[in-house]
Protein backbone atom coordinates (compact mmCIF):
# COMPACT_ATOMS: atom_id res chain seq x y z
CA UNK A 1 0.00 0.00 0.00
CA UNK A 2 2.54 2.48 0.89
CA UNK A 3 4.34 1.62 -2.02
CA UNK A 4 1.49 2.15 -4.40
CA UNK A 5 1.37 5.39 -2.57
CA UNK A 6 4.61 6.93 -3.37
CA UNK A 7 3.70 5.92 -7.14
CA UNK A 8 0.49 7.64 -7.29
CA UNK A 9 2.39 10.88 -5.68
CA UNK A 10 5.42 10.53 -7.48
CA UNK A 11 3.36 10.51 -10.78
CA UNK A 12 1.25 13.25 -9.77
CA UNK A 13 3.93 15.36 -8.87
CA UNK A 14 4.99 18.20 -11.62
CA UNK A 15 8.38 17.66 -13.35
CA UNK A 16 10.62 20.77 -12.65
CA UNK A 17 12.64 21.19 -16.38
CA UNK A 18 15.34 23.70 -16.52
CA UNK A 19 14.63 26.67 -19.13
CA UNK A 20 18.09 28.00 -20.23
CA UNK A 21 19.06 31.78 -19.98
CA UNK A 22 19.36 33.20 -22.92
CA UNK A 23 22.04 36.56 -22.46
CA UNK A 24 20.11 40.10 -23.30
CA UNK A 25 21.07 41.43 -26.54
CA UNK A 26 24.09 43.52 -25.94
CA UNK A 27 23.63 47.72 -26.46
CA UNK A 28 25.62 49.13 -29.02
CA UNK A 29 27.24 52.16 -28.50
CA UNK A 30 26.45 55.55 -30.20
CA UNK A 31 29.39 55.34 -32.32
CA UNK A 32 29.20 51.60 -32.89
CA UNK A 33 25.97 52.46 -34.39
CA UNK A 34 26.57 55.16 -36.16
CA UNK A 35 29.43 53.67 -37.78
CA UNK A 36 27.99 50.29 -38.52
CA UNK A 37 27.50 49.48 -42.32
CA UNK A 38 23.90 48.70 -43.50
CA UNK A 39 24.00 46.54 -46.15
CA UNK A 40 21.88 47.00 -48.80
CA UNK A 41 21.12 45.32 -51.89
CA UNK A 42 22.44 47.38 -55.02
CA UNK A 43 20.07 47.43 -58.08
CA UNK A 44 22.21 46.10 -61.10
CA UNK A 45 22.62 48.48 -63.73
CA UNK A 46 23.34 47.42 -67.74
CA UNK A 47 27.24 48.66 -68.46
CA UNK A 48 27.14 52.25 -70.18
CA UNK A 49 26.67 51.76 -74.14
CA UNK A 50 29.87 52.47 -75.82
CA UNK A 51 29.81 55.04 -78.69
CA UNK A 52 31.07 54.39 -82.23
CA UNK A 53 33.54 56.44 -83.57
CA UNK A 54 30.56 58.54 -85.55
CA UNK A 55 28.35 58.80 -82.58
CA UNK A 56 31.67 60.67 -80.68
CA UNK A 57 32.75 62.96 -83.52
CA UNK A 58 28.71 64.07 -83.89
CA UNK A 59 28.38 64.32 -80.08
CA UNK A 60 31.94 66.54 -80.27
CA UNK A 61 30.73 68.46 -83.08
CA UNK A 62 27.06 69.56 -81.22
CA UNK A 63 28.97 70.57 -78.49
CA UNK A 64 31.20 73.04 -80.13
CA UNK A 65 28.83 74.41 -81.91
CA UNK A 66 26.35 75.32 -78.56
CA UNK A 67 29.76 76.79 -77.52
CA UNK A 68 30.70 78.73 -80.54
CA UNK A 69 27.77 78.84 -82.66
CA UNK A 70 26.93 77.01 -85.57
CA UNK A 71 24.99 73.83 -85.93
CA UNK A 72 25.85 70.08 -86.65
CA UNK A 73 23.87 68.94 -89.99
CA UNK A 74 24.27 65.40 -91.53
CA UNK A 75 27.02 64.46 -88.41
CA UNK A 76 29.20 67.93 -89.47
CA UNK A 77 29.66 71.30 -87.97
CA UNK A 78 28.92 74.12 -89.63
CA UNK A 79 30.03 77.68 -88.83
CA UNK A 80 27.43 80.18 -88.74
CA UNK A 81 28.69 81.94 -91.55
CA UNK A 82 28.84 78.84 -93.84
CA UNK A 83 25.31 78.68 -92.75
CA UNK A 84 24.51 81.90 -93.81
CA UNK A 85 26.24 81.97 -97.06
CA UNK A 86 24.06 78.99 -98.36
CA UNK A 87 21.09 80.18 -96.62
CA UNK A 88 21.57 83.07 -99.04
CA UNK A 89 22.73 81.28 -102.23
CA UNK A 90 19.33 79.15 -101.06
CA UNK A 91 17.64 82.17 -101.28
CA UNK A 92 18.43 83.65 -104.65
CA UNK A 93 16.75 81.37 -107.32
CA UNK A 94 13.69 81.84 -105.11
CA UNK A 95 13.60 85.68 -105.35
CA UNK A 96 14.47 85.08 -108.92
CA UNK A 97 11.80 83.19 -109.86
CA UNK A 98 9.73 85.61 -107.70
CA UNK A 99 10.99 88.69 -109.86
CA UNK A 100 10.24 87.02 -112.70
CA UNK A 101 7.10 86.38 -112.15
CA UNK A 102 6.15 89.80 -111.03
CA UNK A 103 7.84 91.24 -114.49
CA UNK A 104 5.05 88.95 -116.36
CA UNK A 105 2.45 90.71 -114.37
CA UNK A 106 3.74 93.94 -115.79
CA UNK A 107 2.40 93.41 -119.25
CA UNK A 108 -1.04 93.83 -118.34
CA UNK A 109 -1.78 97.57 -118.13
CA UNK A 110 -5.35 96.62 -116.35
CA UNK A 111 -3.80 95.30 -113.67
CA UNK A 112 -2.69 97.97 -110.61
CA UNK A 113 0.67 96.85 -109.14
CA UNK A 114 -0.87 97.17 -105.72
CA UNK A 115 -3.17 94.24 -106.92
CA UNK A 116 0.25 92.29 -107.82
CA UNK A 117 1.75 93.10 -104.01
CA UNK A 118 -0.81 92.50 -101.98
CA UNK A 119 -1.50 89.23 -103.20
CA UNK A 120 1.72 88.08 -103.13
CA UNK A 121 2.56 89.36 -100.01
CA UNK A 122 -0.77 88.03 -98.70
CA UNK A 123 0.52 84.22 -99.79
CA UNK A 124 2.99 84.76 -96.84
CA UNK A 125 0.52 85.97 -94.02
CA UNK A 126 -1.70 83.44 -94.77
CA UNK A 127 0.47 80.68 -94.93
CA UNK A 128 2.29 81.30 -92.26
CA UNK A 129 -0.18 82.78 -89.49
CA UNK A 130 -1.80 79.55 -88.29
CA UNK A 131 1.66 78.30 -87.79
CA UNK A 132 2.12 80.75 -85.60
CA UNK A 133 -1.33 80.53 -83.70
CA UNK A 134 -0.84 77.24 -83.28
CA UNK A 135 2.69 77.47 -81.90
CA UNK A 136 1.12 80.27 -78.91
CA UNK A 137 -1.63 78.35 -78.10
CA UNK A 138 0.62 75.24 -77.35
CA UNK A 139 3.29 77.73 -75.18
CA UNK A 140 5.35 76.78 -77.79
CA UNK A 141 5.93 80.74 -79.36
CA UNK A 142 7.88 83.28 -77.52
CA UNK A 143 7.84 86.71 -78.28
CA UNK A 144 10.29 89.22 -78.68
CA UNK A 145 10.37 92.65 -76.88
CA UNK A 146 8.49 95.44 -78.04
CA UNK A 147 11.55 97.15 -79.29
CA UNK A 148 12.49 94.42 -81.61
CA UNK A 149 8.77 94.73 -82.96
CA UNK A 150 9.16 97.74 -83.84
CA UNK A 151 12.47 97.49 -85.56
CA UNK A 152 10.51 94.77 -87.45
CA UNK A 153 7.90 96.92 -88.16
CA UNK A 154 9.95 99.57 -89.32
CA UNK A 155 11.78 96.83 -91.53
CA UNK A 156 8.20 96.14 -93.33
CA UNK A 157 7.58 99.60 -94.15
CA UNK A 158 11.11 100.60 -95.86
CA UNK A 159 10.57 97.05 -97.32
CA UNK A 160 7.10 97.74 -98.94
CA UNK A 161 6.00 101.23 -99.52
CA UNK A 162 9.72 102.72 -100.03
CA UNK A 163 11.75 99.37 -101.84
CA UNK A 164 8.97 96.90 -103.19
CA UNK A 165 6.59 99.67 -104.73
CA UNK A 166 8.67 101.97 -106.88
CA UNK A 167 10.87 98.39 -107.63
CA UNK A 168 7.81 97.17 -109.16
CA UNK A 169 7.76 100.43 -111.11
CA UNK A 170 11.23 100.66 -112.36
CA UNK A 171 9.90 97.09 -114.46
CA UNK A 172 7.54 99.02 -116.45
CA UNK A 173 9.89 102.28 -116.53
CA UNK A 174 13.06 100.54 -117.78
CA UNK A 175 12.53 96.71 -118.15
CA UNK A 176 13.92 93.50 -115.83
CA UNK A 177 17.48 93.79 -117.53
CA UNK A 178 17.91 97.53 -116.35
CA UNK A 179 16.35 97.60 -113.30
CA UNK A 180 17.62 94.41 -111.35
CA UNK A 181 21.60 95.17 -111.50
CA UNK A 182 20.73 98.45 -110.89
CA UNK A 183 18.63 97.92 -107.67
CA UNK A 184 20.94 95.70 -106.17
CA UNK A 185 24.09 97.38 -106.72
CA UNK A 186 22.91 100.37 -104.81
CA UNK A 187 21.78 97.93 -102.47
CA UNK A 188 24.79 96.29 -101.82
CA UNK A 189 26.07 100.40 -101.69
CA UNK A 190 23.88 101.44 -99.51
CA UNK A 191 23.93 98.11 -96.74
CA UNK A 192 27.45 98.16 -96.28
CA UNK A 193 26.96 102.37 -95.53
CA UNK A 194 24.46 101.88 -93.31
CA UNK A 195 25.44 98.50 -91.76
CA UNK A 196 29.11 100.37 -91.29
CA UNK A 197 27.52 103.23 -89.30
CA UNK A 198 24.84 101.98 -87.43
CA UNK A 199 25.82 97.95 -86.74
CA UNK A 200 29.75 99.03 -86.83
CA UNK A 201 30.73 96.39 -89.59
CA UNK A 202 33.49 96.32 -90.89
CA UNK A 203 34.49 97.43 -94.41
CA UNK A 204 37.65 96.23 -95.58
CA UNK A 205 39.54 96.87 -98.52
CA UNK A 206 38.21 94.22 -100.30
CA UNK A 207 34.30 95.09 -99.50
CA UNK A 208 35.84 98.72 -100.77
CA UNK A 209 37.22 97.70 -103.48
CA UNK A 210 33.50 96.26 -104.49
CA UNK A 211 31.69 99.21 -103.79
CA UNK A 212 34.47 100.93 -106.09
CA UNK A 213 33.41 98.43 -108.94
CA UNK A 214 29.33 98.90 -108.31
CA UNK A 215 29.58 102.68 -108.62
CA UNK A 216 31.12 102.18 -112.31
CA UNK A 217 28.75 99.44 -112.95
CA UNK A 218 25.63 101.25 -111.67
CA UNK A 219 27.47 104.46 -114.28
CA UNK A 220 27.75 102.40 -116.84
CA UNK A 221 24.23 100.64 -116.65
CA UNK A 222 22.83 103.96 -116.76
CA UNK A 223 24.41 105.24 -119.72
CA UNK A 224 23.41 102.54 -121.44
CA UNK A 225 19.82 103.72 -122.23
CA UNK A 226 20.55 106.96 -122.85
CA UNK A 227 18.10 108.54 -125.88
CA UNK A 228 18.54 106.72 -129.16
CA UNK A 229 18.13 109.69 -131.32
CA UNK A 230 15.28 108.30 -132.79
CA UNK A 231 12.54 111.60 -132.53
CA UNK A 232 11.54 110.26 -129.13
CA UNK A 233 14.41 111.22 -126.77
CA UNK A 234 12.49 113.97 -124.66
CA UNK A 235 9.75 111.10 -123.32
CA UNK A 236 12.48 108.26 -123.68
CA UNK A 237 14.20 110.16 -120.95
CA UNK A 238 11.76 111.39 -119.01
CA UNK A 239 10.66 107.23 -118.37
CA UNK A 240 14.24 106.55 -117.83
CA UNK A 241 14.97 109.22 -115.51
CA UNK A 242 11.53 108.39 -113.60
CA UNK A 243 12.65 104.37 -113.65
CA UNK A 244 15.92 105.15 -112.44
CA UNK A 245 14.83 107.58 -109.57
CA UNK A 246 12.55 104.62 -108.48
CA UNK A 247 15.87 101.76 -108.47
CA UNK A 248 16.91 104.95 -106.11
CA UNK A 249 14.25 104.66 -103.69
CA UNK A 250 14.09 100.86 -103.86
CA UNK A 251 17.47 100.39 -102.96
CA UNK A 252 17.10 102.71 -100.08
CA UNK A 253 14.06 100.90 -99.04
CA UNK A 254 15.82 97.39 -99.07
CA UNK A 255 19.34 98.53 -97.96
CA UNK A 256 17.12 100.07 -94.62
CA UNK A 257 15.15 96.96 -94.19
CA UNK A 258 17.98 94.32 -94.67
CA UNK A 259 20.13 96.34 -91.76
CA UNK A 260 16.69 97.02 -89.22
CA UNK A 261 16.33 93.13 -89.48
CA UNK A 262 19.80 92.46 -89.34
CA UNK A 263 19.91 94.29 -86.18
CA UNK A 264 16.81 92.67 -84.80
CA UNK A 265 17.54 88.93 -85.84
CA UNK A 266 21.39 88.51 -84.90
CA UNK A 267 21.55 85.69 -82.48
CA UNK A 268 25.60 86.76 -81.57
CA UNK A 269 26.96 90.23 -81.33
CA UNK A 270 29.45 91.25 -83.51
CA UNK A 271 32.68 90.07 -80.84
CA UNK A 272 31.12 86.46 -80.72
CA UNK A 273 28.98 86.78 -77.61
CA UNK A 274 25.41 85.57 -77.76
CA UNK A 275 22.55 88.18 -78.09
CA UNK A 276 19.37 88.63 -75.87
CA UNK A 277 17.49 88.38 -78.52
CA UNK A 278 16.17 85.99 -80.15
CA UNK A 279 13.10 86.44 -82.92
CA UNK A 280 11.56 84.10 -84.58
CA UNK A 281 12.10 83.37 -88.25
CA UNK A 282 8.13 83.08 -89.11
CA UNK A 283 7.33 86.45 -86.59
CA UNK A 284 9.94 89.10 -89.30
CA UNK A 285 8.16 87.09 -92.23
CA UNK A 286 4.64 87.93 -91.20
CA UNK A 287 5.59 91.36 -89.68
CA UNK A 288 7.72 92.56 -93.41
CA UNK A 289 4.68 91.24 -95.37
CA UNK A 290 1.58 92.38 -93.46
CA UNK A 291 3.26 95.94 -93.49
CA UNK A 292 2.94 95.24 -96.84
CA UNK A 293 -0.67 93.44 -97.42
CA UNK A 294 -1.76 96.48 -95.40
CA UNK A 295 -0.11 99.57 -97.68
CA UNK A 296 -0.87 97.58 -100.81
CA UNK A 297 -4.66 96.74 -99.86
CA UNK A 298 -5.42 100.58 -98.68
CA UNK A 299 -4.26 101.63 -101.79
CA UNK A 300 -5.61 99.68 -104.14
CA UNK A 301 -8.92 100.11 -102.17
CA UNK A 302 -8.76 104.11 -102.24
CA UNK A 303 -8.12 104.00 -106.17
CA UNK A 304 -10.08 101.31 -107.34
CA UNK A 305 -12.59 99.78 -104.48
CA UNK A 306 -12.66 96.72 -102.97
CA UNK A 307 -14.18 94.71 -106.01
CA UNK A 308 -10.62 95.18 -107.69
CA UNK A 309 -9.33 92.33 -105.57
CA UNK A 310 -11.27 89.57 -107.72
CA UNK A 311 -11.05 91.77 -111.28
CA UNK A 312 -8.01 90.31 -112.72
CA UNK A 313 -8.07 87.20 -114.90
CA UNK A 314 -6.82 83.50 -113.83
CA UNK A 315 -3.71 84.19 -115.49
CA UNK A 316 -2.60 87.34 -113.73
CA UNK A 317 -3.46 84.79 -110.57
CA UNK A 318 -1.34 82.41 -111.10
CA UNK A 319 1.83 85.01 -111.34
CA UNK A 320 0.91 86.50 -108.96
CA UNK A 321 0.49 83.37 -106.53
CA UNK A 322 3.82 82.19 -107.73
CA UNK A 323 5.18 85.09 -107.13
CA UNK A 324 4.28 85.00 -103.42
CA UNK A 325 5.42 81.14 -103.09
CA UNK A 326 8.41 81.81 -104.34
CA UNK A 327 8.60 84.96 -102.34
CA UNK A 328 8.19 83.12 -98.97
CA UNK A 329 10.25 80.24 -99.00
CA UNK A 330 13.26 82.90 -100.60
CA UNK A 331 12.24 85.18 -97.76
CA UNK A 332 12.54 82.58 -95.16
CA UNK A 333 16.24 81.54 -96.37
CA UNK A 334 17.29 85.26 -96.69
CA UNK A 335 16.35 85.78 -92.94
CA UNK A 336 18.31 82.75 -91.86
CA UNK A 337 21.17 84.45 -93.68
CA UNK A 338 20.97 87.60 -92.25
CA UNK A 339 21.06 85.68 -88.80
CA UNK A 340 24.31 84.62 -89.52
CA UNK A 341 26.14 87.56 -91.66
CA UNK A 342 26.75 91.00 -91.92
CA UNK A 343 23.87 92.86 -93.77
CA UNK A 344 26.29 93.43 -96.85
CA UNK A 345 27.58 90.30 -97.08
CA UNK A 346 24.41 88.57 -97.52
CA UNK A 347 23.58 90.49 -100.40
CA UNK A 348 26.16 88.24 -102.60
CA UNK A 349 22.75 86.91 -103.99
CA UNK A 350 22.60 90.12 -105.93
CA UNK A 351 25.17 88.49 -108.59
CA UNK A 352 23.11 85.40 -109.29
CA UNK A 353 19.71 87.42 -109.10
CA UNK A 354 21.18 90.37 -111.10
CA UNK A 355 22.61 87.77 -114.02
CA UNK A 356 19.47 84.81 -114.32
CA UNK A 357 17.20 87.80 -114.14
CA UNK A 358 18.84 90.32 -116.85
CA UNK A 359 18.84 87.03 -119.37
CA UNK A 360 15.21 86.06 -118.59
CA UNK A 361 14.42 90.00 -119.61
CA UNK A 362 16.62 89.94 -122.91
CA UNK A 363 15.04 86.66 -123.80
CA UNK A 364 11.43 86.40 -122.53
CA UNK A 365 10.50 90.41 -122.87
CA UNK A 366 12.32 91.46 -126.04
CA UNK A 367 14.23 94.20 -123.53
CA UNK A 368 17.39 95.46 -125.52
CA UNK A 369 20.92 94.05 -124.94
CA UNK A 370 24.39 95.85 -126.16
CA UNK A 371 28.17 96.26 -125.27
CA UNK A 372 27.20 98.79 -122.01
CA UNK A 373 24.81 96.32 -120.34
CA UNK A 374 27.25 93.39 -120.85
CA UNK A 375 30.08 95.32 -119.17
CA UNK A 376 27.27 96.64 -116.53
CA UNK A 377 26.46 93.08 -116.06
CA UNK A 378 30.03 91.43 -115.91
CA UNK A 379 31.10 94.15 -113.43
CA UNK A 380 27.88 93.88 -111.29
CA UNK A 381 29.13 90.22 -110.61
CA UNK A 382 32.74 90.88 -110.07
CA UNK A 383 31.64 93.75 -107.33
CA UNK A 384 28.88 91.49 -106.02
CA UNK A 385 31.33 88.81 -105.73
CA UNK A 386 34.70 90.63 -104.46
CA UNK A 387 31.69 91.91 -101.37
CA UNK A 388 30.28 88.14 -100.71
CA UNK A 389 34.37 86.57 -100.07
CA UNK A 390 35.53 89.76 -98.13
CA UNK A 391 36.00 88.91 -94.20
Amino acid sequence: MNEARELTETSAAPVETETPKIPPPKMQAASETSTAPVETETPKTPPPKMQTASETSAANAANAARETGGAVIFGRRWSDEAIGFASALISAPCYSASLFCMRGLTEYSDVSSDWSLVVKEMTTVICVAPFILVQWLRGRYRFPTAAVVALLLGAGFMCQFVGARPHFWSYAAIGLALATPLVQALQLIGTSAIGAFWLKEKVTKTKAAAILTLILAVSLLGLSQAGDGTGEIAGRQMRIGFGLFCVFCAALGYSTQMTMMRKALRDRTLDGKPDAVRTPTTLAMITVTGVGAVIFATFLTLERGVGAFLAPPAACWGLALGAGVANMIGFYFQIEGIRRIYASKSTLVAASQTLVLSILGIAFFGEPLNAAVVGGLLLVAVGVGLAGFSK
